[in-house]
């Protein structure tokens, strides 16, 4: 692999993987499918976002999206294709379009030990066989993985890692089918693997990268982002990041602020508040706590910050989430 910051911005995203699912299918076929928080209990606790996967082994999958616009969203798999739903919608995997899918959950029979659950449906024609799987986060909220479309399809054909990724995926497969203990670590490496590579291709190949995405495609501040979120409480300087990326500090600025839409330092405290309400929602911890986990030494300072950046106090803030009433919270 190579090292870069998108590697690096992978490894602070608290990232599990698992293979849960060998699937083989004759045509004709069709079945609905979602990771449910099901499949994730074996493997880890319930995680906060699930990106499902699937990687085609053999033969031939079309894969249909509901999207937000009404259609639907068609791409025929062949093997080697990897298809990442970063929302984890509930989709359609079928050998062709126009047909009528069944339930996946209903097709599932189950592992024996530690080995794959199965799933085989089909009337009989020709074969498609896939790996199904999923990686969960139960770190903070990164914008990384909030800029990705709904549907993302990379060919391990194309990888420089090409030979890495079939040696890990065989690797994997015979860790899975042995039954071995060390077949989830093997299997959570390789989805991070896998993740890292369609991240990269998604980047490298959208013509017009927005947001987030631009600034992954300026090696420079790609560069500061990582060390950025590498511990978004105690983040470098303004100065030593631009000396990180070997820029002058006003010229380190000005390119930071035009690709991603604000200056460093604003940046940083727009993350520091994202993580700071991912605590208040998610966990019970009192606010003095979140503010030194978020990098604030006085609670004070942090309440400051939080209203100015969302209109509200951070008590106010958790219990609108909690069905409480905070007024000026009501766009944050």
């Amino acid at each position: 692999m190579r090292l870069d910051p998108l590697t690096d911005i992978v490894r602070s995203l608290d990232l599990e993987g698992a293979v849960f699912l060998r699937a083989d299918f004759t045509a004709p076929w069709a079945i609905n499918a979602r990771v449910t928080e099901q499949d994730c209990k074996p493997f880890m606790p319930i995680p906060r976002r699930i990106i499902a996967y699937h990687l085609i082994t053999e033969g031939e999958a079309v894969v249909s999206l509901d999207t937000s616009q009404g259609y639907k969203e068609h791409y025929r798999a062949k093997p080697g294709d990897v298809i990442f739903l970063p929302s984890n919608p509930v989709h359609v995997l079928a050998s062709g379009t126009g047909q009528r899918p069944v339930s996946s959950d209903d097709l599932h029979l189950p592992a024996s030990g530690n080995g794959l659950m199965r799933l085989t449906h089909g009337g009989g024609g020709d074969r498609t066989r896939m790996l199904c799987g999923f990686i969960g986060s139960n770190g903070v909220p990164n914008p990384l993985l909030d800029t990705l479309p709904e549907l993302l399809v990379i060919s391990i054909e194309s990888l420089e890692t090409r030979s890495w990724i079939e040696a890990s995926v065989a690797m994997a497969a015979r860790e899975l089918a042995s039954e071995r203990c060390s077949s989830d670590m093997v299997a959570s490496g390789l989805c991070r693997i896998l993740l890292i590579e369609a991240l990269r291709t998604h980047i490298e190949t959208n013509p017009t990268p927005v947001g987030w995405l631009s600034g992954m495609a300026h090696p420079r501040i790609a560069r500061a982002l990582a060390r950025i979120h590498a511990d978004v409480a105690d983040p470098p300087r303004v100065d030593d990041l631009a000396k990180l990326v070997g820029m002058s500090r006003s010229s380190f600025v000005e390119r930071f602020t035009e690709v991603m839409g604000v200056g460093p330092r604003k940046y940083v405290v727009a993350q520091r508040i994202s993580v700071a309400k991912s605590l208040l929602r998610d966990s019970e911890l009192p606010t003095a706590a979140i503010a030194f986990r978020v990098g604030y030494n006085a609670p004070e300072a942090f309440s400051r910050a939080f209203k100015k950046e969302t209109g509200c106090s951070p008590g106010g803030w958790r219990g609108v989430r909690k069905g409480k009433f905070c007024a000026s919270s009501a766009a944050a």
